[in-house]
């Protein structure tokens, strides 16, 4: 049986915690965001553009170039509706930089407002789903339908409004009509991925998004910023509707069901204890008769009081404070969760605005004040062209390299006593937030600019400590990463950065460690520090074929931080990022946080209360062991206090934790202390053993 008065006894005793403030009193409307609906909810068919009755017609499967083997047939047999289905059988032999399976037929789009949906069946590949759209310019636009990975037939649709990649035409990102959406593409989940098999498609239509419901209205007694709660306390709702009855129903972080309420009339007043930490739901349905209307979600977490003395150094995540995209308030919430490092940027651009004139931008100012009032410390970026300067471009020329360090050494120096963290660049070998200038960089090109914004920031601030490399990705990038060191860059920098994305695949079966264990070596062979910061890592909860649900986002925060902590080359991780940056369901970038947008109070997802309870438990621990056997994995931590910790999780199923130990506590991944004395049993979502003489049976690490 859990105890909630334990864990707020361990918190206080391991981690010195600080008195909560007392909360407002009084009725405020809290947002909620829709539950999120399958896509045959989400849009209304238009027009059937295929249904196969009539044989394959013009449909074909591309070959060739980046085209993975194909070939289509009619197939009477498995179909969805009607007379047939589309068949595609496939192979995928992998190692390839770009591999996938294109096919289609030329089909017109006449105006804007409008997408695709169709039916597909697949063998559990694990294949993401793309479409196609040519507009009149030749700008090609490519849009995420959703993942094959399911063996029965389900339902997959893109308005072609939606965010996705775009190349070639007039580049403007837009879709200027008429249009031809002419390829449905199915992707490989990893470059390494290989296999065949066959998928079939089925009711091919244009659609329309439909307009969702947005008639209920929730208010929360005694408001709190990201419906963060004590232990404990009771949750007060208030919802009303024009019409029909309502019903809650609250769910912790395992599913299991914790109150409910219903009302026949449009309105209910419910409450709830937050009796165990962690993430807890609440979903509210508007029913009319026997329908359902409406759906939308209340998300709050219960968590011990906030940490007061032991910060964990090793656990960031990456903020936008820029333009107010992030509300000051949210770096509040961050220390709420006990976490302390965040990487943000005060970019050149916004630091002079006249050539020549160097002034630090009101946001800039604001934001580094309010981290240091609340002991926080920033990681900024020296980012990004300045108009002045070869028309916003790279830095290449003599005169630019010199505006470029100029700018990062005035920086540091007006940052001083709020600011020691600072990394040169972001992705620069993608050309990440240059705007399509020209690619004209070259990992030389990077490297001189590096050596003279080093030489001038030192010169400036003998204390600030610079991050080189900006963030290349630590296996996509690597010979970008080598040249950069041959270079000059490896001397010039106490630490370098490195970014790890390989959603949606798990950090076990993508080889994360091994990854960085590679690039480590390469950079010792070049001589560069011993000392990798992973600044951006991430998994997106978004409705497309490469997003993760809320669950498995929660899950690999935990593994993920434990495993680069298990490396020993890796000094601090920053999760991409804390909050999601915008409101569209099917538009990665706007759903990488671990808590929702500020329009939804910042409410948290559950992998903002895993991440904090692994900061907490990991605080100031030195890392002994990373052990791995098959699908089970256990990091072995010393603490500060002489005891020993255990992360530990299986990736697949459930089995026996194969630590030994004299006196046992163990915590679930939502901090609740977990009953009994005997083996812990593991899965997917990791546990945390405390106690003294830890052992892992020997093993590969």
């Amino acid at each position: 049986m859990r105890s909630a008065a334990l864990l707020v006894l361990s918190c206080s005793i391991l981690l010195g915690c600080a008195p909560m403030p007392k909360p407002p009193a009084g009725w405020s409307t809290v947002v909620c965001p829709l539950a999120d609906r399958d896509a045959s909810d989400r849009f209304e068919e238009v027009k059937l553009l295929d249904d196969f009755a009539g044989g394959l017609g013009d449909w074909q499967a591309s070959r060739g170039g980046q085209n993975a083997k194909a070939k289509i047939a009619l197939d009477p047999r498995t179909k969805h509706s009607g007379a047939a289905s589309l068949r595609v059988d496939y192979e995928l032999v992998g190692n390839r930089d770009y591999e996938y399976i294109e096919i289609g037929r030329p089909i017109s789009v006449e105006e804007p407002g409008l997408g695709v949906g169709l039916w597909v069946k697949g063998e559990d590949a694990p294949l993401g789903l793309r479409v196609r759209i040519r507009d009149k310019t030749g700008e090609t636009h490519q849009l995420e339908l959703g993942r094959l990975g399911k063996a029965d037939w389900h339902y997959v649709a893109a308005a072609f409004s939606q965010q996705g990649g775009s190349w070639g035409g007039d580049g403007n990102r837009r879709l200027d009509y008429p249009c031809t959406l002419y390829a449905i593409l199915a992707d490989r989940p990893g470059r390494d991925y290989r296999g065949k098999g066959s998928f079939w498609i089925d009711g091919v239509h244009l659609v329309r998004p439909r307009k969702p419901a947005s008639d209920l209205k929730v208010e929360v007694w005694g408001k709190r910023l990201g419906n963060v709660y004590r232990l404990g306390e009771r949750v007060q709702l208030r919802v009303t509707a024009p019409s029909g009855g309502i019903r809650c129903r609250v769910e912790d972080y395992w599913g299991k069901t914790r109150a409910s309420g219903l009302s026949d009339t449009p309105s209910l007043d419910f409450a709830f204890q937050l009796v165990d930490a962690g993430f807890h739901a609440c979903t509210i349905e508007q029913a009319v008769g026997d329908r359902v209307v409406e759906t939308r979600v209340f998300r709050c977490a219960a968590l011990p009081p906030p940490l007061r003395k032991r910060r964990n150094s090793f656990v960031g995540v990456c903020s936008h404070f820029r333009s107010n995209a992030y509300p000051l308030e949210t770096m509040d919430l961050m220390v709420r969760y006990g976490l302390s490092e965040i990487r943000d940027e005060v970019s050149w651009s916004a630091v002079e605005t006249e050539k020549g004139k160097l002034a630090m931008p009101k946001y800039g100012n604001d934001f580094t004040a309010h981290a240091k009032k609340l002991g926080v410390n920033p990681l900024l970026i020296f980012d990004y062209g300045n108009r002045h300067y070869e028309d916003g471009g790279f830095p290449i020329a003599d005169e630019s390299v010199a505006a470029y360090a100029r700018y990062a050494a005035t920086l540091a120096t007006m940052l001083k006593g709020r600011v020691r963290d600072f990394e040169v660049w972001n992705e620069y070998s993608i050309g990440c937030g240059m705007g399509g200038k020209p690619r004209n960089q070259t990992p030389e090109t990077y490297a001189r600019m590096l050596v003279d914004t080093h030489k001038a920031v030192k010169a400036a601030r003998p204390d600030a400590f610079l991050v080189g490399v900006g963030g290349e990705h630590s296996a996509h990038h690597v010979t970008f990463i080598e040249g950069m060191m041959k270079a000059g860059a490896a001397k010039a920098m106490d630490a370098w950065s490195v970014h790890s994305y390989r959603y949606p695949r798990s950090p076990e079966e993508s080889g994360l460690v091994d990854e960085i264990l590679k690039v480590a070596e390469l950079g010792r062979r070049c001589g560069a520090p011993a000392r990798i910061w992973v600044s951006e890592i991430g998994w997106p909860t978004h409705l497309g074929s490469r997003g993760v649900d809320e669950r498995t986002q929660a899950r690999y925060v935990v593994r993920t931080m434990a495993l680069l902590q298990a490396t020993g080359v890796v000094e601090k991780v920053h999760w991409y990022d804390f909050k999601n940056d915008g409101l569209k369901r099917e538009y990665n970038e706007n759903n990488f946080g671990v808590v929702w947008h500020q329009t939804f109070n910042q409410a948290p997802k559950p992998a903002a209360v895993t991440l904090s309870v692994f900061a907490r438990m990991t605080a100031g621990a030195e890392v002994k062991r990373l052990w791995r056997r098959g699908d089970v994995h256990v990091v072995l931590y010393r603490l500060p206090d002489g005891r020993d910790l255990a992360v530990a999780w299986s990736t697949k199923g459930k089995a026996r934790s194969p630590v030994t130990y004299l006196r046992l506590k163990a915590f679930d991944i939502q901090g609740n202390p977990l009953a009994g004395s005997g083996p812990t049993i593991l899965s997917e979502d990791p546990v945390y053993i405390l106690g003294r003489g830890l052992k892992a049976p020997p093993g590969p690490p």
